[in-house]
């Protein structure tokens, strides 16, 4: 099997046939589906089953025994469950273009590339079936002209990281399969944000990874997303502080695996400092429109959750407001 197609889903009866619809019509068929059912309560499942027949026994369908929120955990099941060379990673509200699959598998293949990653995409609005299509940089300011590897090392990587050079997006990353096993790449728990402690460690620990700037991926621009979606100030910032609380711990010990962070502690603070830093960039809007005094409670109650020691939490929000940078 050359490629597994991991897709977690959850309540996207609306776009999910059209997800479907365009991996059906992959110039490559070397390929199984993995839908991974985060629990969803409309229809997506019976969208899904309706499919089985027409993918020939390459579509799988599983349901998680409760629901967990996010997509991190639906995407490490899959991964567990896939049998491709290669993964990628596809949202159940987006679909590809008919060659996505090939050209990505070429390139890959090509390049004996560990990663693949994708600077332009098109997107498209809420009509299930898209008009119109746009072409837009990832990035908004950086691409290539050419299939590209990186050269540099991890310290060169980290900087590029600080500097947004890649993006956080799952689907902006082929990958090979036996690349995420053997370094035990997961997502973590979180209730968002979870692409970007993956990212992270995929662009340190990958020994190629190739820039291209096809486009084959198109993302569906939703309102009711969870980034988009409207609540409360108190909300917004404790959605924005979890993964402070559940996932920094685990960053913070994959650094210290590392011998370049050992050697270089500053640096191993200062990728701490940056991603506690973008958390608390998300959560400014939230902040400032709450009471410092109603922040503290929100924050020590919070705190006051976490299974292991809040420290290092505490220690960076502290560092951080101390030296002005949070906006």
């Amino acid at each position: 099997m050359k490629i597994s197609v991991i897709i977690p889903l959850y309540n996207a009866e609306k776009y999910f046939a059209v997800c479907l619809e365009s991996l059906l019509i992959q110039t490559l068929a070397d390929f199984e589906v993995i839908v991974v059912d985060d629990c969803s309560t409309d229809k997506s499942v019976a969208v899904a089953e309706n499919y089985l027949e027409r993918f020939g026994g390459r579509l799988k369908i599983v349901t998680l025994p409760e629901n967990t929120g996010n997509p991190a955990i639906p995407r490490n099941v899959g991964l567990d469950l896939s049998c491709g060379k290669y993964v990628y990673f596809v949202d159940n509200d987006d679909l590809l273009i008919d060659n996505a699959l090939e050209i990505l598998y070429d390139f890959a293949e090509e390049y004996a590339a560990d990663v693949v990653y994708v600077d332009q995409i098109f997107t498209c609005g809420e009509e299930p079936i898209p008009q119109i299509l746009d072409r837009r940089l990832l990035d908004d300011v950086l691409t290539v002209d050419v299939p590209t590897l990186d050269t540099d090392g991890i310290a060169g990587r980290v900087e590029k990281i600080f500097s947004t050079y890649y993006k956080w997006p799952p689907w902006s990353k082929f990958l090979r399969r036996d690349f995420l096993i053997d370094n035990d790449i997961k997502f973590p728990r979180v209730q968002i944000a979870e692409d970007s402690h993956w990212t992270f460690k995929i662009v340190c620990l990958a020994k190629k990874i190739l820039r291209i700037s096809t486009p084959v991926y198109i993302w569906r621009i939703v309102e009711s997303s969870v980034t988009r979606r409207s609540r409360s100030p108190e909300q917004e910032l404790i959605l924005w502080l979890n993964p402070l609380i559940t996932a920094l711990d685990d960053l913070d010990n994959f650094l210290r695996g590392l011998e370049y962070f050992r050697q270089n502690p500053d640096v191993r603070l200062k990728v701490l400092n940056f991603f506690t830093g973008f958390q608390l960039f998300k959560m400014s809007t939230a902040l400032n429109a709450l009471t410092p005094a109603e922040v503290y409670e929100i924050f020590l109650r919070e705190l006051s959750k976490a299974s292991s020691t809040p420290a290092l939490t505490a220690c960076l929000l502290a560092n951080i407001l101390y030296r002005n940078e949070l906006i």
